[in-house]
Order: structure tokens, then C-alpha cells, then sequence
């Protein structure tokens, strides 16, 4: 019977040679809706599993899509306008599949969820919104309509509620290099890449989740602190399971290829093998009574695996030897005639010898005409009668006998039944496996986790970071913090270490200086500390504590939208349009030179305005948040004077023997210099450009003194 089986779209895949091993391959479904200012989103990775669905605003589901980084996206888009919709897609950096609106139908919508998780699925997972319920069955019935198969590796939904983590829109993850260094545009650099100590490939998938997604409860921060604090305390017992962790496969991946039909032999070995290995560490967890996981007991599994397949099998079922001896009684029959195969011919080719007097008579195959009786062109005239000639070569020629012709028969009748028996045990082990898959997909995200554990300890005891603690005060105070990434790349001891301190007295930083001096490694380096502790990581700091913040925004640096018709001056202005909306009174809050893009005194009346509206005690929703404020323009420290926790810092610079010399150091106070002229000193430009600027600038100072 013909029919298609599968047909693949970029976030239906299953092979492994097709997917990147430290990331997710997700699918998303997105529901906009205007008329409630709304959207809801489901996403699911049909190679691991993970099935998740959530609501935002519409303004967040750009960042929301960005944060899941799909393969693809379906969209129901309902009453949105055509060029709410264009402007969507434009956005996006995402395959968009085009898909009739019948797949986010509300009836089908709940058939396929009962189908596949049980009658009372929709109220057990919480799916108590229409639009919730309908972006998770059009997920299903896409997969479902893709890769038929695979539907059944999911075993729950989670619902996600937003505010249980920290928001961070597009920008900030962009900014902050989270996940992606700025300049190169990879993993290289970016916080992602000197947290992720993991050695599973289900390790690093899941601390990439972490990152973009810092907690919002403290007792869970704790518990992951805690399980640091236990790894960091004993080494042998983080040394011994990294060992063991660095020789487990990715038995998400693999789970998902049994669930879906498609794993091979040399996959269920490797789980197999895994599964072991995990049942050791478990072991380790058991005798630690400060840990509390509850890894599966997956005995059962690696048995039945150890029971039906050989030592090691090919990765083919037509390698054959997939299956171990002794386990069925038909197939050791069929190979015994195969393995046999070799005396019978050549017990056939002596008995011919004889009967024909031929010698140097031989039997021979190939694979295009089979067996063959091979006769030199010297003896041809003595061939037998009963020989039938079946090919002329350079030697002589080949013939066929009824007897060799039965042989033949029996001989590759028993190597086809062979492999298709194989085969059809190697199915059935399948199907026994697959039982099995919500308890290895737990297995696998407990290990993940465990790996993310030991590598924070890792971390923690190499470059000697701190545990946080963390509050439900709005406070924030570091010591000595350094940036995690620039540390790694400088020399060990050439990074400066700051402090910062926000509290009642202190809100809004003013920060001034020179450029190049340090100001934005400073600004990025307290929002990265911030994230780190509420992930549960230990931080690099001498000491820190952390009123729990909700929201960090950035505004760091300028860059058209030419595409999207913005100029550098648009889109600052649109990026801190949208901060002065959302922030709350947890919030973290970074703006870099906000004002530069227009004249000097529209963009100074609008930082001044910006700072005012921070201070304002009015607006108490929002009192409290903490601001980190840098700019050019010096006549803002003023407002230090007449606004309540505004206070302003800069970086230290010291002039010796006419030179300038960058401290990197944050002080208390405001700088008096910008020191503008000597950055494009150390940038190469001409002398002769130099000293006429420095010209240039005491002229403007002395005219400035007189008016």
C-alpha cells in the first residue's frame, strides 16, 4: 500500500545530521488578536519532546517568537489588519508556513489534545483559554499532518505564565549578548558561551532556556544555589558524574527517533549505554542526602535492549547480526543455513570436480547473476551436457546446474528471511521501548539539569565566583563585580572590578566619561550579574545582593532599521518609548547616550525629561526602579541637586606627562572632561588633525568663558 509517510518542513525534523545539537528545533503556533491587544503562542520540538503554550501582549510576541528561535511558525491571524500582518512576518527571521485557519479550529482543536493526552487533558494541563487550547491543536494537527508518527513522543503541555520569569525583550537579549555576540554574530563571547560548562547535548539545550527565562520565585533560585553550594563543597562527587555525563548521548533525540519509528540499531544501543551510565550516577545522587532527584529506574529498558540486541550492531537492519544469538529460534536457523553456506558450495564444487573430471572446475557469485559454475576455456569442450551457460568471459565460461540453481534458492531465501525477521523483532523492540518514553524524557530533563549544576559549580570554583543572595527588596548591591565575559578574554587580573549600589537614597546613576573607557562593559556586566543569579548561577563578584528584578531593558547603542523605514533617531526613540511603558518598580533599567541621534539640545531636553520622569514619587507603581543612565551631556549631573535618588558616578581617568590614562574605575561624582579628542588620538587619526582639534576646543572653551 502507497501513501506518504512524512513529509519534512524545517520544524518537523527528526535527523540528527539536520539539527544543531546544542539548540532547539522548535515549531510554534502563534494566535494574534486585535481586539484584546493579545497573543497566544504554543511551541513544541517533536526531536525532544517539549511541548509549551503561553499568552503576551501583542507588542511581546516578536520577543517571544525570538526567545524560542522556531524552525518554523504557523499563524492564525483572525481580525489583524494585512499590514499588521505584513509587518509581522517582516520582523520575524522565521520560516512562516501558510496553513488553513480550519487547523486552529476550537472542536478539532480539543479532539486531537483527547486523543492524544485523554478526555480530561484540556482541564489537567490547565488549558482554560480558547485560544490557549486552539494554538495547541493546531501544533498537533500540523505535526500530526507532517510526520504522523511523532505526535506521540509528547506526553504533557506545560502551560507557561509569564510572570513567572524575568522579562527581557529582543533588544536586551540582543544587547546584552545573551546568546549571540554582537560583533560576530555566534555563540563566541556572549554569556551563553562562558556559563554553558554542559557536557550533554540535553544539558546545553536546557541552560539555553534557562538564560532567557532567570526565575522570579526565590525559593527555586535557592534550590538551584543550594545544589551549586553542594557540588562546589564536594569535588569528587562533581568530577566523578561530569565523567559519567561526558559519555551520555542525547537520549531526548533518540527517544524521539524510537517514538517516531525511525531510530536505527546503533541508537538503541546508545541508549542503552546511557541509561547505564544515568543508573550509575543515580546511584551517586542516592548517597547524597542533600540532593532530592528522583531519576527513573530504567533497569527495564536496558535489559530488554541487552536482551534482544547484539553487542554491537550495525546502524543498518540491513548490516544484519542486529539481532543477538539466542534470543529467536527461527532466526538462528536461518543464519546457521547462511553461515553453512560456504561448506555447501564448497562441498558442491569437490562432487563436481569429480563427476566432470575438471580440476580446476570453481564455483563462484556475484551479485548480478548469483552462483555460477566457472569452466576454463582449456576444458569447456568437457562441460558436462547437463550444464546451462550463462555468461561468457575473458577466462572461460560460467554455467548454471539445477542442483547449484536449488542451492542458491535456499541459500539467499534464508539471508532475505533473515533480515526480514531481524527486522520485524527490531520493530516489535521498538514498539516495547516506546512505552517507555515519558520516563526517559524525565530521565533526560533531570540529567539536563544535574548537568547544568555541576557545570555551574564548575565555573563557580575556577574563576571564583560568589553565591548571591537574593531578596524581595528592591535593593541592588555588588561588590567588586566584573564582567563575566570580558574577564575570560583579558588576561587573568587585568579585568577592574566595580560596585554599584542602588537603595532608598539611590535609584537613578548618572554615569559620565570618556568614551572606551569602560562605561558600557559596566552597564552590561550589572545586567548580566542580575541575570546570572536568577538562574540560579553563582556570580563574579566579591560579594552581591539582589532585590528580585522583573524586567531588564537596554537601550545601548545606535543602528538604522533602514528596512523598516526607521532612522537611528526613530528607532532610540521607539526603544525607550516602549521602556517608559513597561517598566515597573522592579525593573532594571540601562540607556546609553539616549538623545544623541538629534541636535544637541532637542536630545538634551529629552534625556533631562527622561531622567524627570524616573524621579517623579508621583508615580509610585513604578518608584523604585533601578536606572543606569549614561551620557555626553554633563549638564544632566545637575539634576543630582534637585532630584531624589539621583546620584552621579564616573570613570575614573588620570593625566600624567600630558597623556591620558583610563582607569576603569567607577567613582562617585561627575566627570569634567570627555577626553573626545584623545580617543581619536589612540584610533589613529592624522596629527595634523589632533593638534588643530585641540586648537579647535581651547578656542570654544575661552568663548564659553567669556559669554
Amino acid at each position: 500500500k502507497r501513501g506518504v509517510t512524512k513529509v519534512l518542513t524545517p520544524g518537523t525534523i527528526l535527523e540528527d545530521t539536520l539539527l544543531e545539537s546544542k539548540e532547539n528545533n522548535f515549531l510554534m503556533s502563534v494566535i494574534l488578536d486585535n481586539n484584546t491587544a493579545s497573543a497566544t503562542f504554543a511551541a513544541a520540538d517533536i526531536s525532544t519532546g517539549e511541548f509549551f503554550v503561553s499568552e503576551t501582549i501583542l507588542k511581546s510576541i516578536e520577543a517571544e517568537v525570538s526567545k524560542y528561535n522556531p524552525g518554523e511558525l504557523i499563524i492564525s491571524t483572525g481580525n489583524m489588519q494585512n499590514k499588521q500582518i505584513s509587518d509581522f512576518k517582516a520582523k520575524l527571521k522565521v520560516p512562516i508556513s501558510d496553513i488553513d485557519n480550519s487547523f486552529f479550529d476550537i472542536e478539532k482543536a480539543q479532539n486531537i489534545i483527547e486523543e492524544l493526552f485523554g478526555v480530561s487533558a484540556v482541564k489537567k494541563f490547565g488549558l482554560n483559554k480558547k485560544e490557549v487550547v486552539c494554538a495547541c491543536g493546531a501544533l498537533l494537527a500540523y505535526i500530526k499532518e507532517m510526520q504522523p508518527q511523532s505526535v506521540s513522543i509528547f506526553s504533557e503541555i506545560k502551560y507557561v505564565r509569564n510572570s513567572d520569569f524575568m522579562y527581557l525583550d529582543i533588544v536586551a537579549i540582543k544587547n546584552l549578548e545573551l546568546l549571540n555576540s554582537m560583533t560576530s554574530g555566534k555563540t563566541e563571547n556572549s554569556l551563553l558561551s562562558v556559563i554553558d560548562s554542559t557536557k550533554t547535548p540535553m544539558g546545553a539545550r536546557t541552560i539555553r532556556q534557562w538564560l532567557i527565562k532567570p526565575l522570579l520565585d526565590i525559593s527555586k533560585i535557592e534550590t538551584r544555589q543550594n545544589i551549586v553550594r553542594f557540588f562546589i563543597k564536594n569535588p569528587n562527587v562533581r568530577k566523578e558524574i561530569i565523567e559519567k555525563l561526558k559519555t551520555v548521548s542525547d537520549i531526548e533525540r533518540i527517544t524521539a527517533r524510537v517514538s517516531s519509528g525511525s531510530a536505527n540499531p546503533k541508537d538503541l544501543t546508545a541508549l542503552k549505554n546511557s541509561l547505564k551510565t544515568i543508573n550509575n550516577i543515580s546511584e551517586i545522587i542516592k548517597s547524597a542526602d542533600e540532593l532530592d532527584f528522583n531519576i527513573p529506574e530504567n533497569t527495564q529498558i536496558t535489559n530488554k535492549i541487552s536482551s534482544y540486541l547484539s553487542d554491537e550492531p550495525p546502524v543498518s537492519l540491513k548490516g544484519g547480526n542486529v539481532i543477538k544469538n539466542g534470543f529467536n529460534a527461527e532466526l538462528d536457523e536461518l543464519r546457521k543455513i547462511s553461515t553453512d553456506a560456504k561448506v555447501y558450495i564448497s562441498n558442491l564444487e569437490a562432487k563436481e570436480r569429480v563427476a566432470s573430471g575438471i580440476n580446476n572446475l570453481k564455483i563462484g557469485y556475484t551479485s548480478v547473476f548469483g552462483y555460477y559454475i566457472e569452466i576454463s576455456k582449456s576444458n569447456v569442450a568437457s562441460s558436462p551436457k547437463h550444464y546451462v551457460r550463462k555468461q561468457t568471459v575473458t577466462s572461460g565460461e560460467r554455467y548454471i546446474t539445477e542442483e547449484l540453481k536449488i542451492l542458491e534458492d535456499k541459500i539467499l531465501s534464508a539471508q532475505e528471511k533473515t533480515l526480514r525477521l531481524e527486522s520485524s523483532i527490531f520493530n516489535n523492540l521498538i514498539q516495547e521501548i516506546s512505552v517507555f518514553t515519558a520516563d526517559i524524557l524525565k530521565t533526560s530533563r533531570i540529567i539536563s539539569e544535574i548537568d547544568i549544576f555541576c557545570g555551574f559549580a564548575e565555573n563557580a570554583t575556577e574563576y571564583n565566583y560568589v553565591c548571591p543572595k537574593i531578596s524581595e527588596g528592591r535593593e541592588l548591591s555588588i561588590k567588586d563585580g566584573r564582567h563575566p565575559v570580558v574577564e575570560r578574554i583579558l588576561r587573568s587580573g587585568e579585568f577592574t572590578a566595580n560596585d554599584i549600589t542602588f537603595d532608598e537614597n539611590s535609584k537613578i546613576m548618572i554615569l559620565t566619561g570618556p568614551n572606551m573607557s569602560g562605561k558600557s562593559t559596566y552597564l552590561r556586566q550589572i545586567a548580566l550579574i542580575v541575570i546570572m543569579a536568577q538562574i540560579g548561577s553563582f556570580v563574579p563578584s566579591q560579594s552581591a545582593e539582589i532585590g528580585l528584578v522583573d524586567k531588564i531593558f537596554t537601550r545601548i547603542g545606535a543602528g538604522d532599521n533602514l528596512a523598516g523605514g526607521e532612522s537611528t533617531f526613530m528607532l532610540e526613540m521607539s526603544e525607550t518609548a516602549n521602556i517608559l511603558n513597561q517598566y515597573t518598580q522592579r525593573s532594571l533599567i540601562i540607556l546609553d547616550e539616549v538623545g544623541r541621534g538629534t541636535s544637541t539640545y532637542d536630545g538634551m531636553s529629552i534625556a533631562w525629561a527622561i531622567i524627570e520622569f524616573f524621579a517623579d514619587d508621583k508615580r509610585k507603581a513604578n518608584a523604585g526602579a533601578k536606572i543606569l543612565f549614561v551620557t555626553h551631556y554633563f549638564e544632566l549631573t545637575k539634576l543630582s541637586e534637585t532630584l531624589k535618588g539621583v546620584v552621579n558616578y564616573s570613570i575614573d581617568v588620570k593625566e600624567w606627562n600630558g597623556d591620558v590614562i583610563f582607569l576603569h574605575k567607577i567613582v562617585k561624582g561627575s566627570a569634567d572632561k570627555s577626553y573626545g579628542i584623545h580617543v581619536a588620538k589612540i584610533a589613529g587619526m592624522p596629527h595634523q588633525v589632533i593638534e588643530r582639534a585641540y586648537k579647535i576646543l581651547s578656542r570654544l572653551g575661552e568663548k564659553a568663558i567669556k559669554s
